[in-house]
């Protein structure tokens, strides 16, 4: 890797996105195996850490991505039409394939229901409660998207002023994280949603993204601190059972692990597997579409009377696999690409097409 240049793919990061998806869905199917098919059955909660890879990727592509053109006076309108052509349409689809769902067969849907009002939040990506008094919108892994266009937001408004983007966008995600510490989720408004540390893993993906462009140890040590002690403030605050070294931990390693796969770049690139790769571009599909189709296997599975966790977990896991690929290869990859054409200059298109497959894709949560 060059300074200040592209020169790799990110393959590696691409692959990672694959691994953190596949950790959600085999949390989800645990669960969806636990509510459908045996409430003995334990609920594998590790997997969600796949959710802060997804942040700690966002962050790092954003600020890639971006690299080339922070100084371009116009280019923040560019940066948020190709953020909501990337985000949008797809989550719109599976928000409405859920919607047409509780319609048709709302006994077949669980922690949902119709709600036009909430709906319509939904679709805007804004906060709202649902029937467990959770804050998650319709689709229920759409609240990492909420994050995500909060977090695009962000990013757009540093550009509109003209600001330094990491810096600006540090000032804010601090606040919101440092936020948490006088907020109850469970009781508070929906806008407290915002309110979350989680939010410093953006911060994270752009420290090491200024790395990767300017090869500084010393200001991503510098930065490293600063969001360590951040981390380190809150939850000597925001804890009733003492200080979350558990939490703390979890972070770290994130941090680290990201931090090992950019390092390692150089390395892996041209070396994985080309399905690898194409999953990894196929993860948000994978993400999106998941608690729509797998919840369908423990239920066929008691229908059989097939009552076993591991087995309902593995087809779940086959079955998404194998649906995202082709939902991504013919639903998301020609919408994407029609909309990037018909809304962007191709000029426009063709370039930041380049620079996303540079940047290992558009950043996705996949969440």
């Amino acid at each position: 890797m060059q300074q200040g240049s592209l020169t790799y793919k990110y393959e590696s990061v691409q692959a990672l996105r694959l691994v953190a998806a596949v950790l959600v869905v085999i949390t989800h199917s645990t669960l969806y195996a636990h509510d459908r098919l045996d409430h003995r059955f334990s609920v594998w909660g590790f997997g969600t850490i796949g959710v802060d890879v997804f942040f700690v990727i966002s962050g790092f592509v954003m600020m890639v991505s971006s690299s080339r053109h922070l100084e371009e006076r116009r280019y923040w309108k560019k940066f948020a039409l190709r953020r909501i052509v990337r985000i949008g349409p797809m989550y719109w689809i599976a928000t409405t394939v859920k919607l047409l769902t509780l319609l048709v067969l709302p006994g077949a849907v669980l922690h949902a229901a119709l709600n036009p009002g909430k709906a319509a939040l939904s679709y805007l990506f804004l906060p709202s409660r649902n029937v467990d008094g959770n804050l998650e919108p319709l689709l229920g892994v759409g609240w990492t998207l909420v994050f995500e266009m909060a977090f695009y937001a962000i990013f757009t408004l540093a550009l509109v002023v003209r600001a330094n983007v990491i810096v600006f966008c540090a000032i804010i995600l601090s606040l919101l994280a440092l936020g948490s510490i006088f907020v109850d989720h469970a009781t508070g408004p929906a806008v407290s949603f915002y309110l979350d540390p989680i939010v410093l893993y953006f911060l994270v993906g752009m420290v090491i993204a200024k790395w990767t462009l300017d090869r500084s140890w010393q200001r991503m040590a510098a930065w490293f601190g600063y969001i360590l002690l951040l981390w380190v403030t809150i939850y000597s605050f925001d804890s009733h059972d003492g200080f979350d070294f558990g939490q703390l931990a979890r972070n770290i390693g994130v941090t680290a692990v990201f931090l090992a796969v950019i390092l390692a770049e150089p390395i892996l690139s041209r070396r994985i597997p080309r399905a690898v790769v194409f999953m990894g571009d196929a993860s948000y599909s994978l993400y999106l579409f998941h608690p729509l189709l797998a919840p369908a296997v423990p239920v066929v599975l008691g229908k059989l009377h097939l009552i076993s966790q591991p087995l309902s977990v593995l087809l779940s896991v086959v079955g998404v696999l194998v649906s995202a690929a082709f939902i991504y290869r013919f639903v998301e990859r020609p919408i994407t690409r029609r909309l990037q054409h018909l809304l962007l200059s191709p000029r426009q298109a063709t370039v930041h097409d380049k620079e996303s497959s540079r940047a290992s894709g558009a950043s996705r949560s996949d969440r």
